[in-house]
């Protein structure tokens, strides 16, 4: 027995704990009062005898819900109160059944569901035929209709229906699997769930949502109720469906659920919808909607034709009108809507400005329907006309203001506005034809002008003027009357072509319920508009048009309005006299910056502005009321004449003009003055206005201007005498050239004249040539283009070679040639090539312009104080000569100017003492001419420089050989001459020269030499493989066959940092620059040979000392120069055509090495130019220019080396 006892006692311990974790659920419901809001009377029914008796054996019937309020079903208003559409269908239940309902209420569905489990609740108020089937209850017949619906803003653009595309999809959220179920039909919208029905539709309207998922009777109490203008319903949703509305009977009472189905079978619809209507809803939810009737053809037909074409007037508010966001909206468009909802049709909108272009276009087959047009106007035939949806009557619109208008007969001689077309205009001809008919293209138009007031009245229909009045113009217009013996009536109309189209338009508005249909026109009647059309998509012809006549009416006010108030200011000048007149005179005149005057008929001053006091001086109480004479700004004279020449204006009224001489405050100035007469409102003179410009600098402008044309008159008439004078000195030489050349054609030569021919020929081409430079170095210095470069120079060696050079002149015309110098630091720093060409030339023209007497040329330092480490020197060429006269001294310096250019004596450029002058400016120099006619002149040239040690130049001592042994020495230059010069340097030290032109050969010629090679030396530039990249060649070979490394000699021209380190980096033993001079060759192999030191460096040419060195191998070198610039030459001129600036770099740069080879410095300087020109990327232009002068260097070097071959 224990054993049993305590198996009993742990079971009911169990239990006990079991009870109290569920709890018991008749304590978890609370009692609830069924508050019946409508009450009506039941029918009579009569249950069978079983389903009586059950009724008869109960006391009450237990009715369950729960959760939150669901309106209008269950509105939930009051804590323990069911009340709402469900309550009021309960209400006759219970008088019908003859049993008291019990409510019950509970927290959640799950505590409902188990006091059903438990026999505590018989039935549920809340269900619908869709809930899922549950073995606990049974669905009774639905007592109401419902669909799922979608619920948007008013105004909104919106995507499609049918994806809700990106859109914000709000809903009730009641279970997990109904959010799944949402999420699955609507993939792409995120989903917002909500607990109560208003809060979801207010976010809507608010913007925090953009559609609403929810049932149609609640989205329509609620509309109806909070946001009838804000919201609206869309369109049916897809499933899942919210169906339609019934109660829940627990599955242990089937007599009472056969009670409740008879029952609510036995309710009369009329008793639903007076509790529908009670509640604000529609008797759709009573009675199913008709069905859409279609005939086989007809569905064929739509089955076939999709998509239609439908004529829109863009300015029919509110039938057809587009909003701020181009959608289309009003009544038609929401029929439109329901149509395509209906019979699956789907529309493409077609935008038409009138009725006449949307019947035209019908007309034609080019759209399918028009949404909407006036019956009674007979612009398409009956059998192209729908169903009529809206009929209203036609009134007078007329501004609220003008109260007086009551009927038709006050608008007799006045302007009424109709739309073109109308069906009224024919009626108003015959019964009012004293009224103006004006047409307009629409209503909107027609109102434009009333509110413009260009007419008095504008005929609508109700319909529209309800929705203009109520939305825009409540306090301008108001409906005057009614007209016209029919209301207007307006349908769809459809194309000629679309027969069938007619019929299933009138099927689906016949499916559409009259209640359904008055909602929709309501909507667009009386209440705010769902979409506010848009004034510039919808109306911008119209807009433009009363923004346009706004506008024309604002001009014309104020045009009007200053008409007007310019004659007031008249009215109320004439009223205040002469002093306000001259008042007006002041504030115009007085910012001005020429003086102004004004004077009465006496000549008395009434106005002046400030520069009128500036002028003189003075303060305007001085002046104000005197005359000139009283006033003594001027003297007594130019007052007296100058006054009674103001008399003399006002009386013949002519104005005067002049420029005029006057003393002011001790000043001489020049004005331009005027003085004109001027009348008052009866055209007789009162007094003048005047006034004067100071033209004093324009005058002496003016002046300017005239001593410089004299002086270009004087330039122009110098450059054609030096036009001529280039021409006589450009023939002389020239003439004498073809002379000697004819000469030798016709006679042959003679060796008895041969040489003094050639030496009249040399004299002649050297004058040309003398000739052209000074043209060239003017020009060159001009363009800026000449730029000193200082070198250690020592004075008077310099003076001495210049005094050397012009002796045999100066001896050939016996003159005393003299130098002296006065030095105690003869090195300075200085551009000797500058300095040597100004004292040259001014040597050149002492000799040249003194017959007799004496020439000396003296370099003397200058004493006193100078900056530490500098010295002050002075250069004089003084000569016996004619001399010059002061104005020659003073412009001798000019270009193209000569000092007495007659026949009978030397005759110049005129350019040698201007580029002295323009040198010594460019070498800080100051250079000065003293003379006098007769009595010769002295030219003096100081300067400035910084003093340097330099040792006087050396007689170049002979070079000897090295003794040593030979070195086998590969030569790897692609620039010709450069490439035999160092062949025949390397030979002449006793070496073995094997010359290359390219890398690629050389290092093929490298890895096959046997004995392999001493030594390489390769120029860095070349075309193909460069020194660079064969020396980088050889040290991978190198690395790859575990030798020793070649010793290799880099030879550049250019001395940069970056190039030697750029040599090192690639692998060169040692970098050498050109020139390549015999001593630095010379020690460069001493060190390969380690042997004797480098003796003194010859300071020849490299040229020049293979000249001294070796004679026989100077005159191959010579020709494979020629050969090799004259190449070169060509090639430079065409690459600067073509514009190809990098291999025009590569050129130049091995030109520049043969110029470090000959010596040419005039040629390395303008490769050099050149270089500088590529490097800064300029003008292709400039590259042709310094090409040429590249050439003219090798044409010139090219003539200096063949002269000094022998024959």
């Amino acid at each position: 027995m224990k054993p049993h006892l305590s198996i009993v006692r742990w079971l009911l311990a169990f239990g006990l704990l079991l009870l109290l974790a569920v709890g018991d659920p008749t304590q978890a419901a609370e009692q609830a009062r069924l508050v019946v809001r409508t009450p009506e009377r039941a029918p009579e029914v009569t249950h069978d005898a079983q389903t009586q008796a059950w009724l008869a054996s109960r006391d009450s019937i237990r009715v369950g819900f729960w959760g939150r309020s669901h309106p209008p079903m269950h509105m939930g208003l009051e804590p323990n109160t069911f009340e709402g559409v469900t309550a009021d269908t309960l209400g006759l239940l219970e008088q019908m059944l003859g049993v008291r309902l019990e409510m019950l209420s509970y927290s959640s569905k799950a505590q409902a569901l188990q006091a059903m489990r438990q026999g505590d609740v018989d039935m549920f108020a809340v269900s619908s035929v869709d809930a899922p089937a549950n073995p606990l209850y049974n669905p009774t017949k639905p007592y109401l209709l419902n669909r799922a619906v979608l619920v948007r803003r008013v105004g909104q653009a919106h995507a499609s229906m049918v994806d809700l595309s990106g859109e914000r999809l709000a809903y009730i959220a009641h279970s997990d699997e109904q959010s799944r179920q949402l999420k699955a039909r609507y993939p792409l919208s995120n989903l917002q769930p909500y607990t109560y029905y208003l809060n979801a539709l207010a976010g809507v309207v608010n913007g925090q949502a953009d559609v609403l998922y929810t049932d149609a009777i609640s989205a329509e109490f609620l509309i109806s109720r909070f946001y009838r203008n804000a919201a609206y319903i869309a369109g049916d949703a897809s499933s899942p469906e919210v169906a339609s509305l019934n109660f829940a009977v627990s599955a242990r009472e089937p007599q009472l659920l056969k009670a409740i189905d008879q029952s609510l079978a036995a309710i009369p619809p009329a008793s639903m919808v007076r509790i529908t209507s009670q509640w604000g809803l529609s008797s759709s939810f009573v009675e199913a909607r008709p069905l859409l009737q279609l005939t086989p053809a007809q569905t064929e037909w739509v089955a076939t034709h999709r998509t239609l074409k439908v004529g829109i007037n863009s300015a029919n508010a509110p039938l057809t009108f587009f909003d701020e966001q181009n959608e289309l909206q009003g009544l038609s468009a929401d029929l439109l809507k329901r149509i395509g909802s209906i019979t699956g049709l789907s529309f493409e909108l077609v935008r038409a400005n009138g009725i006449s272009e949307l019947v035209e276009q019908l007309q034609s087959n080019k759209i399918d329907l028009i949404a909407g047009l006036n019956v009674d106007a007979n612009l398409v035939g009956q059998q192209q006309l729908s169903r009529i949806y809206l009929v209203s009557p036609y009134v007078v619109l007329s501004r609220r203001n003008e109260a007086g208008l009551r009927d038709l007969e006050e608008l007799n001689g006045l302007r009424l506005a109709l739309t073109v077309g109308s069906s009224i205009s024919s009626w108003l001809y015959q019964h009012y034809p004293d009224i103006h008919q004006v047409s307009v293209r629409n209503t909107v138009q027609g109102i434009d002008l009333l509110l413009g007031k260009e007419v008095e009245g504008a005929v609508s229909t109700q319909f529209t003027a309800d929705y203009f009045i109520s939305q825009h113009f409540q306090s301008d217009l108001r409906v005057t009357s009614s007209l016209g013996p029919v209301p207007a009536k307006i349908a769809m109309a459809v194309a000629p072509q679309h027969g069938p189209l007619k019929g299933i338009i009138d099927a689906a508005l016949l499916s559409i319920s009259p209640e359904e249909l008055k909602d929709i026109t309501d909507r667009w009647r009386n209440n705010a508009a769902p979409a506010v059309a848009s004034p510039w998509n919808t109306y911008k012809q119209d807009v433009l048009r009363v923004l346009l006549l706004a506008g024309g009416l604002m001009l014309v006010f104020l045009v009007w309005n200053y008409y007007l108030r310019v004659q007031i200011n008249k009215r109320k000048q004439a009223e205040r006299g002469l002093q306000d007149q001259l008042q007006f005179s002041r504030t115009l005149i007085d910012g001005a910056p020429v003086a102004l005057y004004v004077r009465d008929e006496q000549g008395r001053l009434a106005q002046c502005n400030q520069a009128y006091l500036d002028f003189f001086g003075t303060t305007r109480e001085a002046l104000i009321g005197t005359t000139l004479v009283e006033s003594q700004v001027f003297d007594t004279d130019f007052s007296t004449r100058y006054h009674q020449a103001y008399l003399d204006t006002l009386s013949h009224g002519q104005p005067a003009f002049a420029d005029l001489n006057v003393q002011v405050q001790g000043r001489q100035v020049r004005v331009h003055h005027w003085i004109l007469p001027f009348r008052d409102s009866t055209g007789r003179y009162i007094g003048v206005i005047g006034g004067w410009l100071d033209i004093t600098e324009r005058e002496q402008l003016i002046a300017q201007l005239q001593q410089a044309n004299v002086a270009a008159t004087d330039a122009n008439r110098s450059k054609s005498v030096f036009l001529a004078s280039m021409s006589h000195e450009i023939r002389t030489p020239v003439s004498a050239l073809v002379g000697l050349i004819e000469l030798l054609q016709l006679k042959g030569a003679d060796t008895a004249t041969i040489d003094a021919d050639l030496e009249v020929a040399h004299q002649s081409a050297q004058s040309l040539l003398s000739l052209i430079g000074d043209i060239l170095d003017l020009s060159k210095i001009e363009a800026g283009e000449m730029t000193p470069v200082q070198r250690p120079t020592h004075l008077a060696e310099l003076m001495q070679a210049i005094h050397r050079l012009f002796e045999p002149n100066a001896r050939t015309k016996q003159l005393d040639y003299r130098l002296a110098t006065e030095l105690q630091h003869p090195g300075v720093m200085i551009d000797a090539l500058m300095l040597n060409q100004v004292v040259a030339n001014l040597l050149s023209n002492a000799i040249k312009f003194t017959d007799q007497g004496s020439v000396h040329l003296l370099l003397r330092e200058l004493p006193g104080e100078s900056p530490e480490g500098r010295a002050r020197f002075a250069i004089q060429v003084s000569d016996t000569g004619r001399g010059l006269s002061e104005g020659q001294s003073q412009a001798i310096f000019e270009p193209f100017v000569q000092a007495e250019p007659q026949a009978n004596r030397p005759v110049g450029t005129g350019l040698g003492l201007s580029i002295c002058a323009s040198l010594a400016k460019l070498l800080g120099a100051q250079l000065t001419v003293d003379s006098q006619p007769g009595l010769g002149s002295r030219f003096t040239l100081v300067f400035e420089a910084q003093v340097v040690e330099v040792q006087p130049t050396a007689t170049p001592a002979a070079f000897d050989t090295f003794a040593g042994p030979a070195l086998k020495i590969l030569v790897v230059e692609d620039h010709a001459p450069n490439r035999l010069l160092l062949c025949r340097q390397l030979e002449y030290l006793g070496h073995q020269a094997w010359p290359c032109d390219d890398g690629e050969a050389a290092l093929a010629l490298w890895k096959t030499a046997h004995p392999p090679f001493d030594l390489t030396i390769t120029d860095c530039g070349m075309p193909l493989m460069d020194g660079y990249q064969l020396v980088r060649a050889m040290r991978e070979d190198e690395q790859l066959r575990a030798v020793r490394p070649h010793t290799v000699f880099g030879l550049t021209a250019n001395a940069q940092p970056e190039i030697v380190q750029a040599c090192q980096d690639a692998g060169m033993s040692r970098c050498l620059f050109k020139p390549l001079g015999m001593q630095a060759l010379h020690l460069a192999l001493t060190q390969v040979q380690q042997s004797s030191p480098l003796r003194a460096a010859s300071g020849l040419s490299e040229l020049e000392q293979i000249r001294a060195l070796s004679p026989q191998a100077y005159a191959p070198l010579v020709e494979e120069i020629v050969r090799t610039h004259r190449a070169d030459g060509e090639a430079l001129q065409r690459l600067a055509l073509a514009g190809e600036p990098r291999a025009l770099a590569r050129l130049v740069h091995k030109v520049r090495g043969g110029a470090r080879l000959t010596g040419d410095q005039a040629l390395n300087d303008a490769c050099a130019a050149l270089e500088q020109l590529i490097e800064a990327q300029g003008d292709a232009r400039g590259y042709a220019r310094q090409v040429e002068k590249i050439v003219a260097c090798l044409q010139a070097l090219e003539a200096r080396l063949l002269k000094d071959l022998p024959d």
